[in-house]
């Protein structure tokens, strides 16, 4: 992996100029991966760490849509909606910035670092405003939510249950003049009890991403350009090579050992582990094809 970290002053030109305008901003900002990311045009989407599966659902809908527009997306890297919505995006070969409430070199939470690498990878910036080895507390939480709420154009609220964190960073969106998009919950899910009180209390009610995007009528959102290239989350690194081959055409045992130069042994032993991690799905006549996630 090609690691490029940048330190930008406040004083420099390629300080995020969105960032400029929010309370305290942060006097310099450590970058690990694409700096010029910072000045694009991005939505935050943020939500519980202990979402539902409606929150997950939703949030895999709006991120991929968003992509589709190349609206870059800006969130925490915490559990949660955080984690779905950088990793929808980049399952859709969009570019996202995780903002960290600790230094670069302690990636918090640390079970993310493999998601925080893919995001530096593919064209992304994984941030922070702390030294390196400076740890996570609960005052670099908040402190981080500002930087969230400034970097985007529009802050997307999708799940969020009562006195979260989330309603902090919709604060601090608002405080910036930026608009608070909200996707309503049921009143019988309490994951959901923040989002819609932040709609009554103004915020914007969104059923589908046209809803964010007609609110930017200064900003033309251009359809990306088809883009072949797969990014690999959550595949455990010992049946890539087998997964890779499979993809979306349907192989049998015999055209993956081929490809792969693999012992029908292995091939079947990693096609059975794969088929446990419900990765993939055996077709008839013994082929196998990736099991593709209907949300992304």
């Amino acid at each position: 992996m090609l690691i490029i970290k940048t330190l930008i002053e406040y004083s420099s030109n390629m300080y995020p100029e969105r960032l400029r305008y929010i309370k305290k901003p942060p006097s310099r900002l450590y970058v690990e991966g694409n700096p010029e990311i910072l000045n694009e045009v991005g939505i935050a989407v943020i939500g519980s760490r202990t979402n539902t599966q409606y929150g997950e659902k939703m949030c895999k809908k709006f991120v991929k849509k968003l992509v589709e527009y190349n609206v870059n997306i800006i969130s925490g890297l915490a559990y949660g909606i955080d984690s779905i919505a950088h990793k929808t995006c980049l399952k859709n070969v969009g570019k996202t910035i995780a903002v960290l409430p600790s230094g670069l070199e302690n990636i918090y939470p640390k079970e993310n670092k493999q998601l925080a690498e893919a995001i530096i990878d593919n064209g992304g910036a994984v941030v922070s405003e702390y030294e390196n080895n400076v740890k996570a507390d609960s005052k670099k939480f908040l402190e981080r939510n500002r930087i969230v709420a400034g970097l985007g154009i529009g802050t997307l609220v999708v799940e969020a249950g009562h006195r979260s964190g989330t309603s902090v960073t919709a604060r601090y969106t608002e405080e910036t003049g930026k608009p608070v998009f909200c996707i309503p919950s049921s009143l019988e899910n309490i994951k959901g009890k923040t989002t819609n009180e932040l709609i009554q209390n103004g915020a914007k009610l969104v059923t589908e991403t046209e809803d964010i995007l007609i609110y930017y009528p200064n900003i033309t959102f251009s359809p990306r350009r088809t883009d072949t290239k797969k990014v690999y989350l959550d595949i455990p690194t010992d049946l890539i090579d087998v997964y890779k081959v499979i993809n979306n055409v349907p192989q049998d045992v015999n055209e993956i050992a081929r490809k792969t130069k693999l012992s029908i042994s292995d091939v079947n032993y990693k096609v059975m582990m794969l088929q446990l991690e419900d990765r993939i799905t055996e077709l008839s006549g013994q082929r196998f094809i990736i099991k593709e996630d209907e949300d992304t």
